[in-house]
């Protein structure tokens, strides 16, 4: 049984099939939450997947199954992080040590970073959002990608393309190097 099968079984409240994807996709969702948060934000990211996960329970009856269920859930776990990075925004509480996103440039740093980068993504299209998120952030390769998004290889490389020329006019040159390798 794939995901979106166990994903229709959920919506019908079976919690036999809400384990399965919990346990198939967990590890992910968590790793995903620790890119997005930052390395810092271990415990945080814990909270993040148990709140992820209770979204995904009572989201389940109005999912469509038009996308892949991978997508759908990475869609939450990252809109669970940007409440949690609003929550924290002016707080000394969110500090971070992130390595992935470390900068030569001392004009910002990693949390402000961070937080401009997520902010300016989610004001992408969503497909192009979705693309970007689990490209950069996820670490899938674009085919991967393609699966989960269920389009063809040239439609998420456009995806990415088009994204990544709406933040180089959003955001500086000198950033989108550092983090899209431009």
């Amino acid at each position: 049984m794939d995901l979106s099968s166990h994903m229709c079984k959920i919506a019908e409240g079976d919690k036999k099939s809400f384990r399965f994807i919990a346990k198939a996709l967990g590890c992910k969702m968590h790793s995903t939450a620790i890119k997005l948060l930052g390395s810092s934000h271990f415990d945080d990211a814990d909270d993040v997947v148990q709140i992820s996960l209770i979204k995904l329970w009572q989201s389940a009856p109005r999912w469509v199954n038009k996308g892949s269920v991978e997508g759908y859930v990475y869609k939450i776990v990252f809109s669970t992080c940007m409440d949690f990075i609003r929550r924290y925004k002016s707080s000394e509480e969110f500090k971070d040590n992130y390595s992935n996103l470390e900068i030569t440039n001392n004009k910002y740093n990693n949390n402000e970073l961070r937080k401009m980068l997520l902010n300016n993504i989610q004001k992408l299209p969503k497909h192009q959002k979705e693309a970007i998120l689990l490209h950069y952030f996820c670490g899938y390769k674009q085919k991967e990608v393609s699966n989960i998004l269920n389009k063809t290889e040239k439609a998420t490389e456009s995806l990415i393309i088009r994204a990544r020329k709406k933040l180089k006019t959003i955001l500086s040159k000198d950033l989108l190097e550092e983090l899209f390798y431009v």
